[in-house]
């Protein structure tokens, strides 16, 4: 039985869904039932829980074979307690296999502010003693689209503080592919990256985006004070701050690394960030 986290949101309700799809016992952890049901497959066994309380959780995991930690969000100390208090639960619970989504970028040297976020989840579970699959995830073309690209699209200038850094973006739908694939494998290693097949400068990705939605698009580099005082789509701290590290973090070539290890999970290609341009923008 594979319980998985975060059901309801993006990744969680696709690793949901091709399990399901897949013929596996699939129970989905949840917050509220109601929400659920509009947004998972009917007749999705669910379990009630939330990160925050240790104990909920301890009582969803039990029975459960595998869990699939999808990551949490919000403000890092958070997150971190989160993690923290999942992986806790998974051991108490005697949990046989954790699969969890972390990131690429969890260098010591990363000025990226959720990189110690996931290196101490990924600590945690070298010391849990319960054997785990970490996918180390690149950056999301779905959050390029929705927090970088759109809001450019009536100035046609897309102005980022990543210099003449790269990334290999990966789409939601694919990282869910890989999780639920990671997640039903008996032998597989202990890290995985998890990546887009290519590593494309902002220059192409606006040129992407442009050609996408008909319209010029071009990239600038600017200051970093600069992206903060226009980025009006953001909201309060501490996203200003995260999203300015995690441009500095592009800005030393963190993103930019190509992996095969998608192909070599679930035998298929990665969507291009091309392609998943003209499905979703």
């Amino acid at each position: 039985m594979i319980l998985v986290t975060g059901a309801t949101g993006h990744v969680g309700r696709g690793v949901v869904r091709r399990l399901a799809s897949l013929g596996h016992d699939v129970v989905a952890m949840v917050r509220d039932v109601e929400t659920a049901r509009l947004r998972l497959p009917s007749g999705t066994v669910m379990r009630v829980a939330d990160y925050e309380d240790i104990t909920a959780l301890k009582s969803a995991f039990v029975g459960i074979d595998d869990l699939v930690l999808i990551s949490s969000d919000g403000e890092a100390t958070t997150v971190l307690r989160h993690h923290a208090n999942a992986i806790e639960a998974a051991t108490s619970a005697d949990v046989r296999r954790i699969t969890f989504t972390s990131i690429v970028d969890i260098d010591e040297a990363s000025p990226f502010y959720f990189s110690p976020v996931y290196r101490d989840a990924e600590r945690r579970l070298a010391l849990s003693g319960v054997p785990s699959t970490i996918l180390r995830c690149g950056l999301y073309c779905d959050f390029v689209l929705d927090h970088w690209l759109r809001p450019s699209r009536m100035s046609g200038e897309l102005a980022l503080p990543v210099e003449d850094g790269r990334i290999a973006p990966i789409s939601r739908d694919d990282v869910a592919t890989a999780v639920a694939a990671a997640a039903t494998h008996e032998k597989l290693r202990l890290v995985y990256t998890i990546t887009g097949n290519q590593a494309l400068s902002f220059g192409e990705i606006a040129a992407a985006y442009g050609q996408a939605i008909g319209r010029q698009m071009q990239y600038s580099s600017c200051p970093e004070a600069e992206y903060l005082t226009s980025a009006s789509t953001l909201p309060d701290e501490p996203w200003p701050h995260a999203f300015a590290t995690l441009c500095a973090s592009i800005a030393e070539d963190r993103y930019s690394q190509v992996s095969s290890d998608f192909t070599d999970i679930t035998g298929q290609a990665p969507e291009s960030f091309h392609d998943f341009l003209l499905r979703a923008a």
